[in-house]
């Protein structure tokens, strides 16, 4: 009876490390008989602890299903355990748990609405407190949708060149190799003006569609821009994957190194993934004896703009600090943008914040910010305690992110097979 008692115990551990198919695949490479049914039956079998009391809680959500079905998991705090888990993510499930669990005085989430309302319904005692990670995500994905809707003022080069020359009103960047225009642009101008003009002759963008045989969105991204420059803006200054190398190879090749396939070694290894042809392509012009007199700056791309403005200002070097205020100074937008994103970033990063420093911040915003940072500071608005919870505590959701995780494993795991009893257990006794 012992022996089968600890082969019991062997057994509900495979069962609850592995799962079913996984575990019973193990046991049969440790020679012993089971199956996957009988792995999960043991595992159903464990009793499910009994949530335990919890002052500080953690919530987030997880995709049980992506972009269909999702769960919400519930941490302790203080021991970064999980302690239940709930089969939605609605604010009414969610106060219903914490009116059973009267002692719930922080609760540490993201600032997902129905966890708002559903603390606020089912834990009006609590204090609740927005994660700062998230907060600053949320400040990111604004200030990069501030940065791409005005990415026109990324497309003029930093520095004056000499060799600005223009054929027929095209700059250099909508020329081919031999300064001829490039046919995209050509065509996007073509189509703008075609399109434009329909629709001031009143017709409409699904006749317009059919007339020129272009999809309905095509023709909707055409007629939302004003000006063709908004178009060719994605048409002539679309990335590469040299651009990150662009300053390494000019050092390189001033030293002395000129050859194409040692660069391309010594850039593999900084993480580049081209090939060497594009090395050399970029190298032509050098070995052509056009070699520029001043070291190349970085490409400017949406992405690039938006991590200098939200990188600490003195972790970014003399060059990228030297764009950024010359893009600020051409542009008044970006220039507000960088100001009021640092000075809600450093909030949030130095928790030094008092009610006065973000109501300033919040009235600066509303009076000249740009619009995506407005729609942000009026849901901060909304959600101002919980922020500013998040700015003088030290609470912070990584222990539920971690949880979250470690979840996405214990799917993986499951292939999907399982019921969301099963995978409860697993979330709730997995060590």
């Amino acid at each position: 009876m012992h022996c089968y008692y600890q082969r019991c115990l062997a057994l509900t551990d495979i069962a609850l490390f592995l799962g079913g198919r996984a575990g019973a695949s193990l046991c049969g490479r440790l020679a012993v008989t089971t199956g996957k049914d009988t792995l999960l039956r043991l595992l159903r079998a464990l009793p499910v602890p009994q949530p335990e009391s919890v002052p500080c809680l953690g919530v987030d959500e997880f995709a049980v299903r992506r972009g269909r079905t999702y769960a919400t998991i519930l941490v302790n705090m203080h021991t970064h355990r999980p302690v239940d888990v709930l089969a939605d993510r609605t604010a009414h499930t969610f106060a219903v748990w914490l009116r059973e669990h009267p002692e719930v005085r922080v609760v540490c989430r993201d600032r997902a609405g129905s966890f708002r309302d559903g603390a606020h319904a089912g834990a009006p005692q609590a204090r609740q407190v927005a994660d700062a990670w998230h907060l600053l995500r949320n400040l990111a994905e604004a200030v990069e949708r501030v940065v791409g809707r005005h990415r026109a003022d990324l497309r003029e080069p930093l520095t004056v060149q000499a060799d600005q020359d223009t054929v027929q009103g095209a700059t250099l960047g909508e020329l081919d190799v031999h300064g001829r225009p490039r046919p995209l642009v050509a065509r996007t101008r073509e189509r703008h003006q075609q399109i434009h003009e329909r629709i001031e002759r009143g017709d409409s963008l699904r006749a317009i569609a059919r007339e020129l045989r272009l999809s309905r969105g095509t023709v909707l991204r055409f007629a939302r821009a004003a000006d063709v420059e908004q178009l060719l803006v994605a048409a002539t200054h679309r990335p590469s994957v040299i651009d990150d190398y662009r300053l390494y190879l000019h050092h390189r090749w001033m030293e002395g190194c000129t050859n194409a396939a040692a660069l391309t070694r010594e850039i593999q290894q900084l993480g580049y993934r081209g090939d060497i042809n594009t090395v050399r392509r970029h190298l032509r012009p050098y070995r052509t004896g056009t070699i520029p007199t001043d070291a190349p700056l970085p490409h400017l791309t949406v992405r690039r703009v938006t991590d200098w403005i939200m990188r600490r200002p003195e972790h970014l070097t003399d060059t990228e600090s030297k764009c950024l205020d010359e893009l600020c100074e051409r542009s008044p937008a970006l220039a507000t943008t960088t100001e009021y994103a640092r000075r809600l970033a450093a909030m949030v990063r130095e928790r030094r914040s008092e009610h006065l420093a973000l109501d300033v911040w919040l009235a600066d915003v509303r009076l000249d910010g740009q619009r995506e940072l407005r729609t942000l500071a009026a849901g901060i608005r909304r959600d101002r305690a919980a922020v500013l919870a998040a700015l003088t505590t030290t609470f912070t959701s990584g222990a539920v992110e971690g949880n979250v995780t470690r979840i996405k494993l214990l799917k993986r795991q499951m292939y999907g097979r399982a019921n969301f009893d099963l995978l409860r257990r697993r979330i709730l006794l997995s060590p």
